[in-house]
């Protein structure tokens, strides 16, 4: 998004998985050192040496210079002034895309047939995913996000 185009691009895709898998990713001298060290660490090869996949995770990526204006605290609470903030009038309003993509023709179209997976008989749902086990982990996922965010100095304990 930074500079208007994919890092790499090959319609045929063994070529364009080799080049990613080991190609240098080339960036245009317009954007700045920040940023072009920013891509360079969230597109590493390593996995391990990505920014961001270290043990310090997300503040890996929220220390980097690139960042150093936003604060992080007052958007986790969305309490940020917006730089910019769209004129919306409704909700199909599609004032802030090409029109390049919005004249296009619809060419999928939905089924005749709606079918909701709320319409799914209990009897037959008894007989899906019958290799999976299901466990409520909705409790554990609440204190794990909120010590998450506790350890960013997000959240209070409560």
């Amino acid at each position: 998004m930074m500079v208007g185009c994919l890092p790499f691009y090959k319609k045929d895709l063994n070529k364009l998985f080799q080049l990613i898998e080991y190609e240098d990713v080339r960036f245009p001298r317009t954007i700045s050192p920040e940023a072009c060290d920013l891509l360079k660490g969230l597109l590493h090869k390593d996995s391990y040496k990505m920014l961001g996949g270290g043990p310090d995770d997300a503040r890996e990526v929220q220390d980097h210079p690139f960042y150093n204006t936003i604060h992080w605290k007052l958007l986790a609470v969305k309490k940020l002034t917006l730089p910019f903030k769209p004129q919306i009038t409704n909700d199909t309003n599609t004032r802030y895309f090409d029109p390049e993509f919005t004249e296009e023709s619809v060419w999928l179209t939905p089924p005749d047939q709606v079918q909701h997976l709320n319409g799914i008989d209990e009897k037959d749902e008894s007989q899906m995913f019958r290799q999976f086990s299901y466990q409520d982990i909705s409790s554990t996922l609440d204190s794990s996000l909120a010590s998450s965010l506790n350890s960013l100095g997000v959240a209070k304990e409560g």
